[in-house]
């Protein structure tokens, strides 16, 4: 009998880091691995070290051939073509040279390392839900539970006690980073319709293997979603200042207004602190000039045509 085909592009791959590889090549997101940040710190910390003794040692050396009776280790400091030949010469005059060699194979290394620290340093920490995924996914009996028994095992940390997770994971590609209500919808999204029986009438994707939404298409929807509720915001809060009549209504419905408005901007975008109160000012801005404009308007009806 023949062996069926393998229903995901998982299903081939052996429990254990084959398969959690081949997981992370389908979602990128949980590509999350440690920067061992302490231990490229103490690296760099040695490396330093290390230089400033060779630095230490260079300046003793120079000064010693500077005030030497030899000629040719005097004219080092002045023509490196005798600091260079000096390699040929015996121990004691191309131990410049050989602090030189040493100096520029360490500063190498060292500058390497301490490039590619800055560059870790600056990358993202996973998502809180992609750790979550991670965690189940590594749970779950695609992987047949806690496959992993090695002093790694507690890297990406367990559901019982999350924060036990490595303190220095970041993520390879970290999801694009979006207004809260995004993030908001993007988070609750699939539970939710799975709630709703969605699944069930959603094909599983042939290469996620699962029944799975594009973020892209999330992000489509709130986008509309913002667009919608930016058109409506300025509309009602004139047709609502239009059907009041007391000064003193109208003052508070432009302060509740103002506080709607500034909570959209906060929730439904990136906006910056500083661009909050500026549109919050526009926009009560407007209002006032509605309401002073309606005044006016109401006062010149009121006033009789003719003497």
């Amino acid at each position: 009998m023949m062996a069926s085909p393998p229903q995901t592009p998982l299903d081939s791959l052996v429990k254990g880091y084959p398969k959690l590889a081949g997981k992370m090549g389908i979602f990128p997101e949980i590509a999350i691995f440690r920067t061992f940040a302490a231990l490229n710190a103490r690296n760099l910390l040695y490396l330093q070290s290390e230089l400033t003794m060779l630095e230490n040692k260079l300046l003793e050396c120079e000064v010693e051939d500077s005030n030497s009776g030899d000629m040719k280790k005097r004219n080092y400091a002045r023509d490196y073509f005798w600091l260079d030949n000096s390699q040929n010469g015996c121990e004691e005059d191309s131990r410049q040279y050989r602090i030189v060699q040493e100096i520029r194979t360490k500063l190498a290394e060292y500058n390497h390392a301490l490039i590619q620290f800055s560059i870790m340093a600056k990358m993202e920490r996973p998502a809180k839900g992609d750790l979550k995924y991670m965690r189940s996914f590594l749970m779950s009996n695609e992987m047949g539970g806690l496959i992993f028994h090695g002093e790694d095992m507690m890297t990406w940390g367990e559901h019982s006690n999350p924060d036990k997770c490595a303190p220095d994971l970041v993520a390879l590609h970290p999801r694009q980073t979006e207004d809260p209500f995004s993030m908001w919808v993007a988070r609750n999204a699939l539970p939710g319709l799975e709630c709703t029986g969605w699944a069930r009438l959603k094909k599983i994707s042939k290469i996620h293997g699962v029944v799975s939404v594009e973020d892209s298409s999330i992000f489509r929807f709130t986008s509309w979603t913002t667009s919608i509720v930016a058109s409506l915001v300025p509309i009602a809060s004139i047709l609502v200042l239009y059907t009041v009549s007391s000064m003193k209504a109208r003052l508070g419905i432009i302060a509740a207004f103002n506080l709607l408005i500034s909570f959209c901007v906060a929730t439904f975008t990136n906006a910056k602190r500083s661009e909050v109160f500026a549109v919050t000012a526009a926009f009560a801005a407007v209002q006032v000039v509605f309401v002073g404009t309606d005044k006016d308007f109401s006062t010149a009806l009121k006033k009789p045509c003719f003497p």
